[in-house]
């Protein structure tokens, strides 16, 4: 075992797999401080809407089988817009570690880069080359998966919609309050015709915003000409 250790290429596979070790402890931490931050940004949103809620239940001055119908909706609603919160916190972790690390592996490239030129890459030590391709592999690798996984597409794609759902229930909690259209305030609208009208809104924003672009990994055929 001691003669494993000793060998050149073991240290260089274990070299490698600290480095990635490290990167990934590193990543996890920013990905899960992005979540936290993620979820503070949405908080005030979700406690407005437990707070329409109690108001339709309290306020409302609608017939109690209309109340428990557009209660039912604005719960459907609230559900929608966890799916979409869901997808924003998957995304935007993502995106902020990818970005945060990128910056940071770029950085620490080009310092090993100026330390290699200085002694020419033939003298550079070997371990320092190791570490210089082992960030270059990183940084390929967190450049181009955001765009392979259209993650700011996605993040902005589940974002909107989860403000547009948000913006679905302020319509349902106004008509439960005045028995108007907020959109549309100066005419009356009967609950039949603003039930249909929040069904259309909810079969137009119903979706699953999920993204891929594999063509961002553009491999080129090389020929060899005779």
């Amino acid at each position: 075992m001691k003669q494993l250790f000793e060998k050149v290429w073991f240290k260089h596979v274990a070299l490698v797999a600290v480095i990635i070790l490290v990167w990934q402890l590193g990543a996890l931490g920013l990905r899960n401080k992005a979540k936290s931050i993620g979820n503070e940004i949405l908080l005030p949103i979700k406690h407005n809407s437990c707070i329409q809620k109690r108001g339709i239940i309290t306020w409302s001055e609608i017939d109690e089988n209309q109340k428990k119908k557009i209660v039912n909706v604005f719960n459907r609603i609230e559900n929608l817009k966890e799916k979409h919160k869901k997808g924003f916190l998957e995304f935007y972790p993502y995106y902020f570690a990818s970005s945060a690390l990128l910056l940071i592996l770029s950085s620490i490239s080009l310092v090993i880069i100026f330390l290699t030129l200085q002694n020419g890459i033939k003298e550079a030590n070997q371990y320092l080359k190791t570490t210089f391709f082992t960030m270059a592999a990183l940084t390929s690798f967190y450049s181009i998966s955001p765009l392979v996984f259209k993650v700011e597409a996605n993040i902005t794609s589940n974002l909107n919609k989860y403000i547009a759902y948000d913006k679905l229930q302020e319509e349902i909690y106004g008509y439960a309050i005045t028995q108007k259209q907020l959109s549309n305030p100066k005419d009356e609208i009967s609950f039949n015709d603003f039930q249909i009208y929040i069904s259309k809104k909810m079969i137009e924003l119903n979706s699953i915003d999920t993204q891929f672009d594999l063509d961002a990994i553009t491999v080129r055929d090389h020929k060899l000409n005779n």
